[in-house]
């Protein structure tokens, strides 16, 4: 590529074409550093200012343009609040750089001379500014403006706040990367900027918690969760929160029992059953089995299938994301059963049972529905989410159960990775958010995976990569810092491998410890090392914050074993806040993390946080 001045900006050309231009700015001096091919350090110095605009603007009219983990191509799918569009009554939106999990990035893609371009744009951490990304007489201008500023309003929880305006001193330089790539995979196009991004800011530290502390503490939160109700049904409840009247932590008193998302009361069963195991722990065994046949018992509906959640008296929705998660769970229960002397066949049937209710359930188009009635009508249609289903397909046509479940899963994932390639995005995974989001991603990287451990086809690898890509602008490569009085300053919280929960909820969660054992199948399949490093990451961030029995927080000390379900680390609420709600999911997932990774030739270099292999 070529680059030309034309007064004080700077062109970039190739084959005559301009694909972008910097603006510059009268007084100041730009020097760009080349780090790589396409990869550009612009170092702005001029004699000082009290504000900055830093303006990137690419000549195309863009087909597909992004702030990671807060804005895809406008969003606007779903009911709730959110940015929508590129601006606001005609005002671009200004997002604060930690509104984006790579700081102040933006990015577009266009088609010049017949090539895609795509065109990158983004700044270092916590450095007091904000960007923005908005198309203006056929180009696309992408922005990195100091000091920060949110506006015309902050984005709050399901409503527009007041715009937020910071100040700074007088200042002499700045400092942001532009990054161009071509050709790449449609609606991908940041790759180059993301593996950029997070060489910037790569992290090489210790786990917050070994292998046997996880197990341990764990075990212990599970045992508290642990429940049985008058009737005999055994569950664990969904978890824990502050009573102001005991001032005590105390369990869900309704909406209590869900079988997988929140509650995963499956796979915190097979966790206790595998840790019994691994004992001689009779009790734990009991427990574990004790709820997966409460489930059978008392969860069982008429359309031969089991609930998604436990909650006489309520109605409540069959949902896609629940059942997936149960199938997978009934199956290793079939498995543990016969390690633990116990017959299997119950286990058996109810994952087979949410597989044919699949089957059955399953349009022309290779879609599932999102959720059903409990009398198996469709409930809402629309949403990504429905991939759920797919792993439990294949792991039924695995255990020899017939062609026709593989078919299933074949036709589904078609259908979902052709929404993901079109749109760029996926959707309604996050079930109490109808929204553009992480967790719908996450089926297309699992379903991958196990299509190509079934299969042993080379083409579900390509897919699970697009796959995890997507899950990569959820995940934070750098380490946002938060008021001394913060809570999470308190917790030395690290926001770095976290991940966004949705555009609508732009709070940090652990929710991406579910796919940790997947992206360490891709990175053994496909031996690209970033997604060990991103898998590490992620389970780094994730260990944070569990409570030994005597963690205090905000002045109340919490019981051993939990962890908050997320962290506000925007401007959406109380910036650094940690919220109350003990749930049962991060437990779960990091249990199930050690039994699948457990026993691999990796395993101890993985959870000790160890990068040179």
């Amino acid at each position: 590529m070529e680059i030309q001045r034309r007064g004080d900006d700077h062109l970039f050309i190739e084959h005559g074409y301009e694909i972008a231009r910097i603006v510059g700015l009268s007084g100041y001096r730009d020097t760009l550093t080349v780090e790589g091919n396409g990869v550009y350090r612009l170092d702005r110095t001029g004699n000082g200012n009290k504000h900055m605009d830093l303006v990137v603007m690419g000549a195309y009219r863009p087909f597909f343009k992004m702030v990671p983990g807060c804005n895809y191509n406008g969003n606007g799918f779903g009911t709730f609040c959110e940015y929508e569009g590129d601006r606001y009554e005609g005002i671009p939106w200004r997002y604060a750089f930690h509104r984006s999990t790579i700081p102040a990035m933006t990015h577009s893609e266009g088609v010049i001379g017949g090539i895609d371009w795509s065109l990158s744009v983004f700044s270092a951490p916590n450095d007091n500014n904000c960007c923005s990304i908005y198309e203006d007489n056929g180009n696309i201008i992408h922005l990195v403006k100091w000091p920060e500023e949110e506006s015309p309003y902050t984005l709050q929880h399901y409503y527009y706040g007041d715009p937020y305006y910071a100040t700074m001193e007088m200042r002499k330089e700045f400092t942001a990367w532009v990054i161009f790539d071509k050709a790449q995979p449609r609606k991908q196009g940041y790759r180059k900027a993301f593996d950029t991004a997070w060489a910037l800011n790569r992290l090489n530290r210790s786990m917050p918690l070994n292998q046997e502390e996880v197990i341990k503490l764990g075990t212990a939160y599970a045992e508290t969760l642990y429940t049985k109700e008058n009737n005999g049904f055994c569950g664990f409840n969904i978890g824990l929160a502050w009573n102001n009247e005991t001032c005590s932590w105390g369990k869900r008193k309704s909406n209590k029992y869900e079988i997988g998302w929140c509650g995963q009361n499956a796979m915190l069963a097979n966790a206790l059953v595998w840790e019994g195991n691994r004992r001689g722990d009779v009790s734990l065994i009991d427990k574990g089995f004790s709820v997966l046949d409460s489930w059978i018992h008392y969860a069982h509906l008429p359309v031969e299938v089991i609930h998604s959640y436990y909650d006489p008296g309520q109605d409540r929705y069959l949902e896609a994301c629940n059942l997936g998660t149960a199938g997978l769970a009934f199956f290793e229960a079939e498995k543990l059963a016969l390690q633990s002397g116990k017959a299997p066949e119950p286990y058996r049937q109810a994952a087979l049972e949410i597989c044919d209710f699949a089957i059955s359930h399953q349009e022309h188009n290779g879609c599932f529905a999102k959720c059903w009635k409990s009398d198996g009508t469709v409930a809402v249609r629309e949403g990504t989410v429905g991939a759920f289903l797919v792993p439990p397909l294949v792991m039924a046509y695995m255990k020899g159960h017939g062609n026709r479940y593989l078919q299933a899963a074949e036709n589904a994932y078609a259908y979902y990775y052709k929404e993901l390639t079109d749109y760029g995005f996926t959707t309604a995974g996050a079930l109490d958010i109808y929204s553009i989001d992480k967790e719908s991603g996450i089926p297309l990287l699992k379903g991958a995976m196990m299509l190509h451990k079934a299969t042993h086809d080379m083409q579900w690898i390509e897919k699970a990569k697009y796959a995890a890509w997507y899950l990569c602008t959820w995940q934070y490569a750098y380490t946002i810092r938060f008021n001394p009085e913060s809570a999470l300053t308190s917790l030395q919280f690290d926001t770095h491998g976290g991940t966004m929960v949705s555009v609508v909820h732009m709070g940090m969660d652990p929710y991406a410890l579910s796919y940790v054992p997947d992206l360490i199948s891709l990175w053994e399949a496909s031996g690209e090392i970033r997604w060990w490093e991103r898998a590490q990451a992620i389970w780094r961030n994730g260990c944070q914050g569990v409570s030994d029995g005597t963690l205090v927080v905000n002045g109340r000390k919490r019981p051993r074993g939990s962890q908050s379900e997320a962290y506000q680390i925007t401007r959406q609420g109380m910036m650094g806040a940690a919220y109350e709600w003990l749930v049962a999911w991060p437990t779960s997932f990091r249990l199930e993390g050690i039994r699948r990774l457990g026993g691999k030739s990796y395993t101890n270099a993985f959870f000790s946080g160890k990068t040179d292999l």
